[in-house]
């Protein structure tokens, strides 16, 4: 399955945030929410990003 999520990022409490959408794909229908962001974060990682938090 590939999904694209929209997530809620911001740097702080003060700071102004926003949705960023990021592409998943190959995601398992067997898959958790939880293990879905998995793949999300290592991606970010890989790319030099900072993780979500859930």
């Amino acid at each position: 399955m590939n999904l694209t999520l929209k997530i809620w990022r911001q740097k702080n409490a003060t700071s102004k945030g926003k949705f960023v959408s990021y592409q998943v794909n190959d995601i398992s229908s067997s898959s958790s929410f939880l293990e879905m962001m998995d793949v999300l974060n290592e991606s970010l990682v890989i790319k030099g990003g900072r993780s979500c938090r859930v």
